[in-house]
């Protein structure tokens, strides 16, 4: 063992010129790199700063560019099933004096908030701006109860106002008026496109400020105090209500309806068999003609009026026969 041992000190004794020179060997310092110049320093300090701020550019650039892609596929897709649903709706047996029936019309409990802000995201989509009914928030003001002066039946019940969204503003005013939500929104598309499609993703001020067509007639401007999308939804659920309530204008009955404004394009009697469809007539005085229904979701002919038409349409897509 002790031979070992010596034989072992041997090899690393300083008198072995092999393990001299390894000793020398790993004594040497580590090689250094060259000192870099103060100027070659803030080169490439720069040239690291540019090359940073070229890539935040090019990665914002592809951002912008992605980001409107995205939102216009999601419109496209959108806007196809839509249109391929539109082509599953038509109005055979179209029956002109019985558009809806009293108790779906008059359903003041036909949605929640919540339910009608959900259906206001699946058809509208990705908002293009923040007037979207999806998105909007609005004033309404606090109204007290209206009553009839006619009968002395309540027309609506009041109601306390707030800042709200769209949904809650429709909910708020279905339940004081006792008139259905889904009328509302049907409402809301078949005089401005608010719900659905192209307008309702990029909506107006024009549009929300007639957004029921309420006292907007035909042959004049719409009344400016009636102007706003809160006081459009109030305004409108009131007036259809009030035709009913007050015994007022047409109802059910044999009622002579022009197809259009235009008196040479004529009409018909139509026995109406409900309190619904007389609010309707009321609301939007034409019947469509043949060509009208006939068209379904396009153009009719230059007697062609759509406003019930599009009412049947909507209704049925939305909510069912």
């Amino acid at each position: 063992m002790a031979t070992r041992g010596n034989r072992g000190a041997r090899a690393t004794s300083p008198s072995n010129p092999q393990a001299r020179s390894v000793a020398r060997t790993s004594a040497r310092p580590a090689a250094r790199r060259p000192k870099r110049s103060p100027a070659r320093v803030r080169q490439l300090r720069r040239r690291r700063w540019t090359v940073g701020i070229l890539a935040a550019l090019v990665l914002g650039l592809v951002v912008a560019a992605t980001v409107p892609l995205v939102h216009l596929v999601a419109a496209w897709n959108s806007d196809w099933n839509v249109a391929a649903r539109k082509a599953t709706v038509d109005l055979t047996g179209f029956d002109p004096g019985f558009l809806i029936d009293d108790a779906a019309f008059y359903d003041g409990n036909a949605m929640d908030a919540d339910e009608i802000q959900r259906f206001l995201d699946d058809q509208i989509g990705v908002c293009e701006n923040d007037a979207c009914l999806n998105v909007l928030r609005a004033d309404l003001p606090a109204r007290d109860a209206i009553v009839s002066q006619d009968t002395g039946e309540t027309v609506c019940a009041a109601y306390d106002g707030g800042n709200l969204t769209a949904a809650q503003i429709i909910d708020r005013v279905q339940r004081a008026c006792g008139i259905s939500a889904k009328v509302l929104l049907v409402t809301l598309q078949k005089e401005q496109s608010l719900v659905s499609g192209r307008i309702a993703r990029a909506p107006s001020p024009e549009a929300l400020g007639a957004a029921m067509g309420a006292r907007c007639p035909d042959d004049a401007a719409c009344d400016p105090g009636q102007a706003g999308f809160a006081a459009q939804v109030a305004q409108g659920a009131t007036d259809l209500k009030a035709y009913r309530a007050s015994a007022f204008m047409r109802q059910p009955g044999t009622h002579y309806i022009a197809y259009s404004p235009d008196p040479a394009c004529g009409g018909s009697d139509i026995e109406i068999r409900n309190h619904a469809t007389a609010a309707l007539y009321n609301y939007t005085p034409y019947q469509p003609n043949p060509a009208a229904i006939a068209a379904r979701w396009d153009k009719g002919d230059g007697c062609s009026s759509y406003g019930n038409r599009n009412f049947a349409l909507y209704w049925k897509l939305w909510f069912g026969p």
